[in-house]
Protein backbone atom coordinates (compact mmCIF):
# COMPACT_ATOMS: atom_id res chain seq x y z
CA UNK A 1 0.00 0.00 0.00
CA UNK A 2 1.47 3.40 -0.93
CA UNK A 3 -0.04 6.83 0.71
CA UNK A 4 -0.30 9.35 -2.30
CA UNK A 5 -0.85 12.33 -0.32
CA UNK A 6 0.66 15.59 -1.50
CA UNK A 7 1.73 17.05 1.91
CA UNK A 8 1.52 14.82 5.24
CA UNK A 9 2.72 15.71 8.83
CA UNK A 10 6.38 14.72 7.90
CA UNK A 11 6.44 16.45 4.56
CA UNK A 12 5.04 19.70 6.28
CA UNK A 13 7.91 19.57 9.18
CA UNK A 14 10.40 18.61 6.54
CA UNK A 15 9.72 22.09 4.06
CA UNK A 16 10.09 23.54 7.56
CA UNK A 17 13.46 22.43 7.84
CA UNK A 18 13.93 23.23 4.47
CA UNK A 19 13.22 26.76 5.19
CA UNK A 20 15.07 27.20 8.53
CA UNK A 21 18.31 25.72 6.59
CA UNK A 22 17.83 28.02 3.71
CA UNK A 23 17.50 31.04 6.25
CA UNK A 24 20.64 29.36 7.44
CA UNK A 25 22.52 29.42 4.52
CA UNK A 26 21.45 33.20 3.66
CA UNK A 27 22.84 34.13 6.84
CA UNK A 28 25.92 32.85 6.92
CA UNK A 29 26.26 34.27 3.03
CA UNK A 30 25.38 37.76 4.81
CA UNK A 31 28.16 37.21 7.62
CA UNK A 32 30.41 36.07 4.65
CA UNK A 33 29.92 39.17 2.93
CA UNK A 34 29.80 42.45 5.70
CA UNK A 35 32.04 39.48 8.47
CA UNK A 36 29.22 40.89 11.06
CA UNK A 37 28.99 38.43 14.09
CA UNK A 38 25.24 38.85 14.19
CA UNK A 39 24.66 37.11 10.79
CA UNK A 40 26.23 33.59 12.03
CA UNK A 41 25.04 33.86 15.49
CA UNK A 42 21.97 33.97 13.25
CA UNK A 43 22.66 30.91 11.08
CA UNK A 44 23.79 28.77 13.41
CA UNK A 45 20.18 29.36 15.25
CA UNK A 46 18.85 29.18 11.83
CA UNK A 47 20.34 25.42 11.40
CA UNK A 48 19.40 24.66 15.09
CA UNK A 49 15.54 25.58 14.52
CA UNK A 50 15.74 23.43 11.41
CA UNK A 51 17.52 20.36 12.72
CA UNK A 52 14.34 20.24 15.64
CA UNK A 53 11.47 19.84 12.94
CA UNK A 54 13.78 17.54 10.94
CA UNK A 55 14.15 15.55 13.81
CA UNK A 56 10.46 15.29 14.61
CA UNK A 57 9.81 14.99 10.84
CA UNK A 58 11.82 11.88 10.54
CA UNK A 59 9.99 10.26 13.98
CA UNK A 60 6.94 11.45 12.66
CA UNK A 61 7.42 9.40 9.09
CA UNK A 62 9.05 6.52 11.61
CA UNK A 63 5.14 6.19 13.79
CA UNK A 64 2.82 6.52 10.93
CA UNK A 65 4.68 4.06 8.61
CA UNK A 66 5.60 1.67 11.31
CA UNK A 67 9.09 0.96 10.11
CA UNK A 68 12.23 3.04 10.11
CA UNK A 69 11.80 5.29 6.91
CA UNK A 70 14.79 4.14 5.04
CA UNK A 71 12.68 2.86 1.80
CA UNK A 72 13.85 4.89 -0.29
CA UNK A 73 16.38 7.78 -1.48
CA UNK A 74 14.39 10.66 -0.54
CA UNK A 75 14.53 9.21 2.91
CA UNK A 76 18.04 8.18 3.03
CA UNK A 77 18.95 11.65 1.38
CA UNK A 78 17.21 13.55 4.25
CA UNK A 79 19.10 11.39 6.85
CA UNK A 80 21.70 12.46 5.52
CA UNK A 81 21.00 15.63 5.38
CA UNK A 82 20.25 15.78 9.26
CA UNK A 83 23.41 14.08 10.09
CA UNK A 84 25.79 17.20 7.97
CA UNK A 85 23.85 19.64 9.81
CA UNK A 86 24.32 17.94 13.71
CA UNK A 87 27.78 17.48 12.41
CA UNK A 88 27.75 21.47 11.63
CA UNK A 89 26.58 22.54 15.05
CA UNK A 90 29.57 19.98 16.57
CA UNK A 91 32.00 20.93 14.67
CA UNK A 92 30.74 25.16 15.20
CA UNK A 93 30.57 24.67 19.18
CA UNK A 94 33.90 22.13 18.88
CA UNK A 95 36.22 25.01 17.01
CA UNK A 96 34.66 27.90 17.79
CA UNK A 97 34.88 29.14 14.08
CA UNK A 98 31.32 31.23 13.05
CA UNK A 99 32.98 31.17 9.21
CA UNK A 100 32.76 27.08 8.85
CA UNK A 101 28.73 27.70 8.48
CA UNK A 102 29.92 30.10 5.32
CA UNK A 103 30.90 26.58 3.51
CA UNK A 104 28.61 23.44 5.34
CA UNK A 105 25.17 25.27 4.78
CA UNK A 106 25.03 25.77 1.48
CA UNK A 107 26.05 21.72 0.92
CA UNK A 108 23.77 21.01 3.08
CA UNK A 109 20.94 23.51 1.02
CA UNK A 110 21.75 21.31 -1.97
CA UNK A 111 21.22 18.44 -0.64
CA UNK A 112 18.17 19.41 0.82
CA UNK A 113 17.06 20.69 -2.76
CA UNK A 114 17.60 17.46 -3.82
CA UNK A 115 15.37 15.36 -1.38
CA UNK A 116 13.09 17.89 -2.58
CA UNK A 117 12.64 16.61 -5.84
CA UNK A 118 12.58 13.13 -4.76
CA UNK A 119 9.15 10.92 -4.74
CA UNK A 120 8.19 11.11 -1.58
CA UNK A 121 5.42 8.70 -1.19
CA UNK A 122 5.39 6.47 2.41
CA UNK A 123 5.88 3.11 1.90
CA UNK A 124 3.04 1.42 4.80
CA UNK A 125 4.34 -2.22 3.56
CA UNK A 126 7.56 -2.64 2.89
CA UNK A 127 8.18 -5.25 0.50
CA UNK A 128 9.59 -8.62 2.12
CA UNK A 129 13.12 -7.64 0.97
CA UNK A 130 12.97 -5.02 3.25
CA UNK A 131 11.83 -6.28 6.51
CA UNK A 132 14.23 -6.71 8.50
CA UNK A 133 16.24 -5.35 11.35
CA UNK A 134 19.18 -4.99 9.22
CA UNK A 135 17.35 -2.31 7.22
CA UNK A 136 17.98 -0.10 10.35
CA UNK A 137 21.24 -0.76 10.90
CA UNK A 138 22.41 -1.10 6.96
CA UNK A 139 20.84 2.10 5.88
CA UNK A 140 20.71 4.07 8.53
CA UNK A 141 24.82 3.86 9.54
CA UNK A 142 25.65 4.32 5.83
CA UNK A 143 23.38 7.40 5.52
CA UNK A 144 25.48 9.00 8.87
CA UNK A 145 28.55 8.16 7.49
CA UNK A 146 28.05 9.38 4.23
CA UNK A 147 26.78 12.42 6.13
CA UNK A 148 30.29 13.11 7.74
CA UNK A 149 31.78 12.60 4.37
CA UNK A 150 29.42 15.46 3.23
CA UNK A 151 31.01 17.73 5.52
CA UNK A 152 34.57 16.39 4.78
CA UNK A 153 33.73 17.75 1.68
CA UNK A 154 32.87 20.90 2.27
CA UNK A 155 35.75 21.50 4.85
CA UNK A 156 37.91 20.89 1.63
CA UNK A 157 35.92 22.65 -0.80
CA UNK A 158 36.37 25.50 1.40
CA UNK A 159 40.30 24.86 1.40
CA UNK A 160 40.81 24.40 -2.23
CA UNK A 161 38.86 27.61 -2.83
CA UNK A 162 41.20 29.42 -0.07
CA UNK A 163 44.23 28.02 -3.03
CA UNK A 164 43.71 31.12 -5.17
CA UNK A 165 44.75 33.77 -3.07
CA UNK A 166 48.05 31.77 -2.46
CA UNK A 167 48.93 30.85 -5.65
CA UNK A 168 50.30 33.70 -6.63
CA UNK A 169 50.20 33.83 -10.40
CA UNK A 170 51.55 36.56 -12.31
CA UNK A 171 48.94 37.64 -15.02
CA UNK A 172 50.88 35.85 -18.00
CA UNK A 173 51.13 32.20 -15.79
CA UNK A 174 47.42 32.66 -14.79
CA UNK A 175 46.21 33.01 -18.63
CA UNK A 176 48.49 30.26 -19.72
CA UNK A 177 46.72 28.15 -17.03
CA UNK A 178 42.95 29.55 -17.62
CA UNK A 179 43.93 28.64 -21.82
CA UNK A 180 45.11 25.38 -20.64
CA UNK A 181 41.85 24.36 -18.57
CA UNK A 182 39.60 25.48 -21.56
CA UNK A 183 41.20 23.58 -23.88
CA UNK A 184 41.04 20.40 -21.79
CA UNK A 185 37.22 20.96 -20.28
CA UNK A 186 35.66 23.08 -23.02
CA UNK A 187 37.21 22.72 -26.24
CA UNK A 188 38.09 19.11 -26.10
CA UNK A 189 34.54 17.92 -25.36
CA UNK A 190 32.96 20.12 -28.00
CA UNK A 191 35.57 18.48 -30.78
CA UNK A 192 34.80 14.75 -29.88
CA UNK A 193 31.01 15.18 -29.94
CA UNK A 194 31.30 17.19 -32.85
CA UNK A 195 34.08 15.26 -34.74
CA UNK A 196 31.84 11.62 -33.52
CA UNK A 197 28.29 13.24 -35.10
CA UNK A 198 30.59 14.55 -38.41
CA UNK A 199 31.12 11.18 -38.86
CA UNK A 200 27.58 9.77 -38.77
CA UNK A 201 27.78 7.76 -34.88
CA UNK A 202 25.78 8.91 -32.55
CA UNK A 203 24.69 7.01 -29.06
CA UNK A 204 20.63 6.20 -29.33
CA UNK A 205 18.05 8.32 -27.95
CA UNK A 206 15.30 7.88 -29.02
CA UNK A 207 13.28 9.51 -25.34
CA UNK A 208 15.43 12.20 -24.96
CA UNK A 209 14.02 16.21 -25.53
CA UNK A 210 15.49 19.71 -24.49
CA UNK A 211 12.46 22.35 -23.87
CA UNK A 212 8.78 21.69 -23.76
CA UNK A 213 7.39 18.57 -23.31
CA UNK A 214 6.56 17.18 -27.17
CA UNK A 215 8.01 20.11 -28.48
CA UNK A 216 11.21 19.88 -27.38
CA UNK A 217 14.76 19.03 -29.42
CA UNK A 218 16.06 15.54 -29.54
CA UNK A 219 19.57 15.97 -28.84
CA UNK A 220 20.44 13.10 -26.39
CA UNK A 221 23.04 11.48 -28.94
CA UNK A 222 24.96 14.90 -28.74
CA UNK A 223 24.63 15.72 -25.30
CA UNK A 224 25.59 11.75 -24.41
CA UNK A 225 28.65 12.36 -26.51
CA UNK A 226 29.19 15.78 -24.87
CA UNK A 227 29.23 14.16 -21.57
CA UNK A 228 31.43 11.20 -22.27
CA UNK A 229 33.81 14.10 -23.93
CA UNK A 230 33.51 15.89 -20.66
CA UNK A 231 34.50 12.87 -18.63
CA UNK A 232 37.82 12.26 -20.99
CA UNK A 233 38.78 16.09 -20.55
CA UNK A 234 38.80 16.27 -17.04
CA UNK A 235 40.52 12.80 -16.70
CA UNK A 236 43.56 14.26 -19.08
CA UNK A 237 43.55 17.53 -17.61
CA UNK A 238 43.87 15.23 -13.87
CA UNK A 239 46.72 13.23 -15.10
CA UNK A 240 48.49 16.15 -17.02
CA UNK A 241 50.56 17.03 -14.44
CA UNK A 242 52.24 13.50 -14.33
CA UNK A 243 53.93 13.96 -17.49
CA UNK A 244 54.02 17.90 -18.44
CA UNK A 245 54.38 20.96 -15.98
CA UNK A 246 52.27 22.83 -18.43
CA UNK A 247 49.34 22.24 -15.12
CA UNK A 248 52.12 22.59 -12.76
CA UNK A 249 50.40 26.33 -11.35
CA UNK A 250 50.68 26.22 -7.44
CA UNK A 251 47.38 26.65 -6.00
CA UNK A 252 45.47 27.82 -9.12
CA UNK A 253 45.13 24.28 -10.10
CA UNK A 254 43.45 23.11 -6.69
CA UNK A 255 40.99 26.20 -7.34
CA UNK A 256 40.19 25.51 -10.70
CA UNK A 257 39.15 21.89 -9.40
CA UNK A 258 37.74 22.41 -6.69
CA UNK A 259 35.08 25.32 -8.79
CA UNK A 260 34.77 23.14 -11.90
CA UNK A 261 33.43 20.13 -9.61
CA UNK A 262 31.43 23.14 -8.07
CA UNK A 263 29.83 24.33 -10.96
CA UNK A 264 29.29 20.98 -12.61
CA UNK A 265 27.77 20.12 -9.07
CA UNK A 266 25.40 23.14 -9.70
CA UNK A 267 24.49 22.46 -13.33
CA UNK A 268 23.49 18.86 -12.03
CA UNK A 269 21.54 20.22 -9.30
CA UNK A 270 19.74 22.52 -11.73
CA UNK A 271 19.30 19.70 -14.25
CA UNK A 272 17.23 17.89 -11.36
CA UNK A 273 14.82 20.39 -11.69
CA UNK A 274 14.16 21.27 -15.56
CA UNK A 275 13.61 16.94 -15.47
CA UNK A 276 11.17 17.35 -12.48
CA UNK A 277 9.14 20.40 -14.51
CA UNK A 278 9.14 18.48 -17.46
CA UNK A 279 11.91 20.83 -19.38
CA UNK A 280 14.02 18.01 -19.59
CA UNK A 281 14.11 14.32 -20.78
CA UNK A 282 16.56 11.86 -20.39
CA UNK A 283 16.45 8.27 -22.70
CA UNK A 284 16.33 5.57 -19.87
CA UNK A 285 15.38 2.94 -21.76
CA UNK A 286 15.55 1.68 -24.83
CA UNK A 287 13.70 -1.02 -27.29
CA UNK A 288 15.11 -4.51 -26.70
CA UNK A 289 16.65 -7.00 -29.00
CA UNK A 290 14.01 -9.53 -28.92
CA UNK A 291 10.77 -6.92 -27.58
CA UNK A 292 10.63 -5.03 -24.35
CA UNK A 293 13.09 -2.50 -22.87
CA UNK A 294 16.40 -2.50 -21.87
CA UNK A 295 18.29 -0.04 -19.86
CA UNK A 296 20.12 2.42 -21.49
CA UNK A 297 24.03 2.51 -20.52
CA UNK A 298 23.99 5.91 -21.70
CA UNK A 299 21.77 7.59 -19.91
CA UNK A 300 24.76 8.69 -17.17
CA UNK A 301 26.95 9.89 -20.22
CA UNK A 302 23.54 12.05 -21.17
CA UNK A 303 22.94 13.29 -17.56
CA UNK A 304 26.55 14.42 -17.59
CA UNK A 305 26.35 15.70 -20.23
CA UNK A 306 23.43 18.05 -19.80
CA UNK A 307 24.76 18.96 -16.75
CA UNK A 308 28.17 19.75 -18.40
CA UNK A 309 25.94 22.33 -20.58
CA UNK A 310 24.01 24.10 -17.61
CA UNK A 311 26.93 24.37 -15.86
CA UNK A 312 28.56 26.39 -18.46
CA UNK A 313 25.84 28.67 -18.43
CA UNK A 314 26.35 29.10 -14.58
CA UNK A 315 30.12 28.98 -14.60
CA UNK A 316 29.40 32.69 -16.46
CA UNK A 317 28.43 34.07 -12.63
CA UNK A 318 29.80 30.88 -10.33
CA UNK A 319 33.75 31.47 -11.35
CA UNK A 320 33.88 35.23 -10.22
CA UNK A 321 31.71 34.45 -7.55
CA UNK A 322 34.15 31.52 -6.32
CA UNK A 323 36.69 34.14 -6.98
CA UNK A 324 35.24 36.54 -4.46
CA UNK A 325 34.63 33.58 -1.85
CA UNK A 326 38.16 32.90 -1.92
CA UNK A 327 39.27 36.27 -1.33
CA UNK A 328 36.77 36.03 1.47
CA UNK A 329 38.17 33.26 3.18
CA UNK A 330 41.89 35.10 3.41
CA UNK A 331 41.20 38.19 4.03
CA UNK A 332 38.15 38.31 5.95
CA UNK A 333 37.62 34.85 7.98
CA UNK A 334 39.68 32.94 10.29
CA UNK A 335 39.56 30.05 8.89
CA UNK A 336 42.98 28.52 8.82
CA UNK A 337 44.01 26.03 6.43
CA UNK A 338 45.23 23.48 8.62
CA UNK A 339 41.73 23.94 10.79
CA UNK A 340 40.14 23.05 7.63
CA UNK A 341 42.43 20.08 6.80
CA UNK A 342 41.66 18.78 10.53
CA UNK A 343 38.27 18.88 10.55
CA UNK A 344 37.76 17.29 6.88
CA UNK A 345 40.31 14.48 7.90
CA UNK A 346 38.07 13.92 11.22
CA UNK A 347 34.85 13.99 9.58
CA UNK A 348 36.27 10.67 7.37
CA UNK A 349 37.56 9.36 10.64
CA UNK A 350 33.73 9.49 12.32
CA UNK A 351 32.19 8.86 8.82
CA UNK A 352 34.76 6.30 7.69
CA UNK A 353 33.72 3.10 10.39
CA UNK A 354 29.93 4.24 10.35
CA UNK A 355 29.98 3.48 6.76
CA UNK A 356 31.98 0.28 6.91
CA UNK A 357 29.73 -1.20 9.30
CA UNK A 358 26.68 -0.17 7.82
CA UNK A 359 27.09 -0.10 4.10
CA UNK A 360 29.42 -2.97 3.68
CA UNK A 361 29.32 -5.64 6.83
CA UNK A 362 25.43 -4.83 7.51
CA UNK A 363 24.66 -4.50 3.96
CA UNK A 364 26.34 -8.56 3.40
CA UNK A 365 24.55 -9.95 6.10
CA UNK A 366 21.14 -8.53 5.04
CA UNK A 367 21.68 -9.43 1.06
CA UNK A 368 22.19 -13.53 2.48
CA UNK A 369 19.27 -12.91 4.30
CA UNK A 370 16.73 -11.62 1.82
CA UNK A 371 18.73 -12.81 -1.35
CA UNK A 372 20.69 -16.06 -0.78
CA UNK A 373 24.20 -14.47 -0.97
CA UNK A 374 26.37 -11.69 0.64
CA UNK A 375 27.30 -10.21 -2.56
CA UNK A 376 25.64 -10.31 -5.99
CA UNK A 377 27.86 -7.54 -7.86
CA UNK A 378 24.55 -5.04 -7.89
CA UNK A 379 25.82 -1.80 -9.24
CA UNK A 380 24.67 -0.02 -5.90
CA UNK A 381 26.66 -3.05 -3.90
CA UNK A 382 29.81 -1.85 -6.18
CA UNK A 383 29.27 1.10 -5.61
CA UNK A 384 29.71 1.12 -1.93
CA UNK A 385 32.90 -1.08 -2.47
CA UNK A 386 34.41 1.54 -4.43
CA UNK A 387 33.14 4.34 -1.73
CA UNK A 388 34.73 2.39 0.98
CA UNK A 389 37.80 1.31 -0.74
CA UNK A 390 38.75 5.15 -1.64
CA UNK A 391 37.94 6.22 1.83
CA UNK A 392 40.41 3.88 2.71
CA UNK A 393 43.36 4.86 0.56
CA UNK A 394 42.62 8.64 1.87
CA UNK A 395 43.42 7.58 5.50
CA UNK A 396 45.94 5.09 4.37
CA UNK A 397 47.23 7.78 2.55
CA UNK A 398 47.03 10.30 5.47
CA UNK A 399 48.97 8.06 7.70
CA UNK A 400 51.24 6.09 5.88
CA UNK A 401 52.74 8.58 3.02
CA UNK A 402 52.01 11.74 5.24
CA UNK A 403 49.41 13.30 3.11
CA UNK A 404 47.83 16.71 4.41
CA UNK A 405 46.82 19.76 2.62
CA UNK A 406 45.97 19.97 -1.26
CA UNK A 407 46.70 16.45 -1.73
CA UNK A 408 44.53 14.95 1.23
CA UNK A 409 41.15 17.83 0.04
CA UNK A 410 41.36 16.93 -3.33
CA UNK A 411 41.12 13.37 -2.49
CA UNK A 412 38.46 14.00 0.17
CA UNK A 413 36.26 15.89 -2.84
CA UNK A 414 37.09 13.51 -5.30
CA UNK A 415 35.38 10.79 -2.66
CA UNK A 416 32.55 12.80 -2.37
CA UNK A 417 31.94 12.93 -6.16
CA UNK A 418 32.18 8.63 -5.71
CA UNK A 419 29.42 8.84 -2.97
CA UNK A 420 26.92 10.45 -5.17
CA UNK A 421 27.82 7.95 -7.78
CA UNK A 422 27.26 5.29 -5.79
CA UNK A 423 24.21 6.95 -4.16
CA UNK A 424 22.47 7.37 -7.65
CA UNK A 425 23.75 4.43 -9.30
CA UNK A 426 20.68 2.49 -9.52
CA UNK A 427 19.18 5.47 -11.98
CA UNK A 428 21.23 4.93 -14.21
CA UNK A 429 22.32 1.04 -13.74
CA UNK A 430 18.89 -0.57 -12.29
CA UNK A 431 19.69 -3.70 -10.20
CA UNK A 432 18.79 -5.16 -6.93
CA UNK A 433 18.38 -1.56 -4.98
CA UNK A 434 16.07 0.04 -8.03
CA UNK A 435 13.42 0.68 -5.22
CA UNK A 436 16.39 2.94 -3.10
Amino acid sequence: MIIKVPFTLDINLFYLAFAAYFAGFITFSLYAAFKTDIWSRIGVWAMLMGLIPHTFGFSARWLSTNHIPLSNMYEYMSLMSWMAVVTLLIVYYRYRRRAIGVFISPVVFMLMVAAALLPKEASQSLMPALRSVWLMIHVSLAALGTGCFLVSFAASAAYLLKQLDAAGLEPNRRIRAWRNAAINLIILPLVFAILLTALGWQPPAPASHFGPAGAGINAGGFISLLGLGFVIGAIYAAMQPLWSKINRFNGFGTWLFIAVVMTFLSGALVEGLTLKSGWLALTSELPGPRGGTVKSYWLIFEFIGAAYVIGLILAIALLPMLAGVSRLTSEKMSLAPDLLDEISYKAVSLGYPLYTIGALFAGAIWAEQAWGQFWSWDPKEVGSLITWLFYSGYLHARHQRGWSGRRAAVLAVAGFLVVLLSFFGNYFFGGLHAYG
